[in-house]
């Protein structure tokens, strides 16, 4: 076996402190920097309504229930038509065919359900309004909303994600100066994530129920968040 004498071991860890030294120096070579978060928030209303309505027959006559079925949607797609909603905006579902089972004192079919969805994006709120109303008087039994939209969400995105680097900014510059030191270019930039969370539709109270003043959509926070570094000179 070879030995390792004293004088190599001296030599190995000169070597080990010198390329130490190197590896310092080379992490030390890069400018400092600073790597500060920023948020950005901005405040919009829904314009855009969806309403999911349901039109469905029960007994023991497929036939005869299809057919009922099917003249109660083309009734809410011509409602559709004089609400002036476009054709591209109304989705009518396909014919859905349920067994109905009675399991008491045993299984036993009883019947069938046939139903059929009619999915509705109303544009502006009086549009909503009168769409609910005008369901409401063609007797269906099931309308439900489906959820809110902002027309423009892709510009606001866009102006809360300059909110948020101009804060990000700001607070560097803040602790930079706090440090005596001053603010450079920003090197690296991540865009963490940008929401928009749905707001709840609310029925306000009102004499006339089927007036827009009755209804309150709301308003949604739209935030984005980054996360940037910047130099220090």
């Amino acid at each position: 076996m070879k030995r390792i004498t004293a004088a190599s071991l001296i030599a190995l860890g000169a070597l080990t402190l010198t390329a130490c030294s190197d590896t310092h120096q080379m992490l030390s070579t890069g400018p400092d920097s600073i790597t500060v978060s920023g948020n950005g928030e901005i405040a919009a209303q829904p314009d855009i309504f969806r309403v999911a309505a349901t039109a469905r027959e029960q007994g023991d006559d497929i036939a005869a229930m299809k057919s009922r079925v099917d003249d109660a949607v083309a009734d809410m797609l011509d409602l559709a038509d004089d609400l002036d909603i476009e054709e591209k905006q109304v989705r009518a579902s396909d014919l859905h065919v349920q067994p109905q089972w009675q399991y008491q004192p045993e299984r036993k079919l009883i019947g069938h359900e046939v139903s059929r969805d009619v999915i509705f994006r109303a544009n502006g709120l009086d549009t909503y309004t009168r769409l609910l109303e005008g369901l409401a008087k063609q007797g269906v039994r099931d309308i439900r909303p489906a959820g809110t939209e902002v027309s423009n969400a892709d510009e606001l995105a866009n102006r809360a994600l300059e909110k948020a680097v101009a804060d990000a900014r700001q607070r560097a510059r803040i602790i930079a100066e706090a440090a005596d030191r001053e603010l450079g270019k920003a090197i690296q930039i991540h865009a963490q994530d940008v929401q928009s969370p749905q707001p709840v539709m609310m029925m306000a109270r009102s004499k006339e129920s089927g007036n827009a003043d009755s209804y309150r959509p709301g308003e949604t926070d739209i935030t984005a968040r980054v996360q940037i570094t910047f130099e220090l000179d």
